[in-house]
């Protein structure tokens, strides 16, 4: 194939495909409830957020396209099947133990149990997960044909919605003690769009080959500009509904759940019948959704393990997901806390690594910085499930930045610059 110029057009193109890729209709409950418990300090809350997610979306696509999205390259300074390994625990998280049992529950709470309260949850779940898995299985293009015009249409309703809580009469809203920076960081883990790049950035770097670019520098900037061009309408989206969220302590009560908020918050600002059309939309764009995980989950898994075929990890999929979804959108954002806690800044400091690294960091250096950082990410995670009270915790709790939620920053810096002394010296000693 002829090697083509970066065309204008093209990039705007991939940037809004890339867009509609990581914007999840059922991360919408997040950023109304981040605002709302924010009050004056809504925007501190957005931008940990958008960083958290936004941002890191970005910069794990720019690693990864770095290693031109070769796993087994992306974490071979660690071992030779870290990448590897790493991908199935992402898009099992993204995957049934998180992401697709909560596209069910996120449905029957927003478009279903609003207007038809009586209907059995666990009946709901089980036909809607019968549903992912006959079209999953069939292969229907029915959904990717909807799919087409759900994204454009919630985009639509939000941008209403956001202009019309822009211009609601202005409300006193208070501050608070907390960090709600570190709040907003650590609400944009529950998004789980972070991890997405791991497995998603071979898709995105085929299609740009397909529309000619082939040169890695060419492919490089392409993915820059895609990539900030999907960056930029995510932060629009995810700061206006945050600052919705904020003014809808005027009506809301602050003690609502997430999706009861996105109800409130529709019903008052949009009247009955188009909060009608937005949770219609919201639960057709959680079955494409779900659809699609679970055929991404299926393949990678049967691509690893060729004794398994695709049909029996769907199924496998889609039962984890259906038992799990039972539970309800709290109850799974409970669970995902701790094991988000910990599996996001290894993943974090491994896309750092992998954007700065030329060479010159060798692998003592990823295995100290790694390990220092799972360290903390680890009593993190312990501290979340309630084993606060130990030694350990106390230990790692004491560190700058811990009062944050940021230890591991400080300890990946300190740790990395330690590994690079440390090999330095050995060199030197060779």
């Amino acid at each position: 194939m002829k090697q083509k110029k970066l065309d204008t057009k093209q990039i705007i193109i991939s940037g809004l495909a890339l867009f509609a890729i990581f914007f999840g209709a059922g991360n919408l409950i997040f950023p109304p409830f981040l605002g709302l418990n924010s009050g004056k300090d809504w925007f501190l809350a957005s931008l940990g957020f958008n960083l958290s997610d936004s941002l890191l979306i970005l910069l794990g696509i720019l690693a990864l396209s770095f290693r031109s999205a070769n796993l087994k390259s992306f974490g071979s300074k660690l071992s030779n099947n870290f990448g590897s390994i790493l991908s199935l625990v992402c898009i099992t998280l993204v995957g049934p133990l998180l992401s697709i049992p909560r596209t069910g529950a996120t449905t029957y709470e927003v478009a279903l149990s609003p207007f038809y309260p009586n209907i059995n949850k666990i009946l709901f779940s089980f036909l809607f997960f019968a549903l992912v898995y006959i079209l999953t299985i069939n292969g229907s293009k029915v959904v990717d044909r909807v799919g087409k015009y759900l994204t454009p249409t919630l985009l639509i309703i939000l941008a209403i919605l956001i202009i019309k809580g822009f211009f609601y009469p202005d409300v006193v809203l208070e501050s608070t003690a907390d960090n709600k920076f570190s709040a907003g960081f650590i609400e944009g883990y529950q998004t789980m769009d972070s991890l997405g790049p791991i497995f998603l950035t071979g898709i995105i770097l085929e299609d740009l080959k397909n529309k000619g670019i082939s040169e890695k520098n060419d492919l490089i900037r392409a993915t820059i500009y895609s990539g900030l061009i999907a960056v930029f309408g995510l932060v629009i989206v995810y700061t206006g509904l945050t600052y919705v969220g904020a003014k809808s302590i005027a009506f809301a009560d602050p003690d609502l759940n997430r999706t009861s908020l996105l109800i409130a918050i529709s019903e008052n600002l949009l009247g009955r019948n188009v909060q009608i059309a937005l949770s219609l939309v919201v639960g057709f764009a959680c079955l494409s959704t779900a659809i699609g995980l679970v055929s991404a989950f299926a393949s990678i898994f049967a691509e690893n393990f060729k004794k398994l075929s695709y049909r029996f990890f769907v199924r496998l999929g889609v039962v984890i997901s259906f038992v799990l979804s039972i539970l309800g959108v709290d109850k799974i954002m409970e669970i995902s806390i701790p094991i988000l806690l910990f599996v996001y800044p290894i993943v974090i400091s491994l896309y750092i690594l992998n954007l700065i690294d030329r060479g010159n960091i060798s692998p003592l250096a990823y295995k100290i910085s790694i390990g220092a950082v799972a360290l903390v990410s680890f009593a993190d995670a312990l501290s979340a499930l309630g084993f606060s009270n130990n030694f350990y915790v106390n230990g790692i709790n004491k560190l700058p930045m811990a009062d944050a939620g940021f230890a591991f920053v400080f300890v990946f810096l300190i740790s990395l610059i330690f590994g690079l002394l440390i090999s330095k010296n050995q060199k030197g000693i060779e």
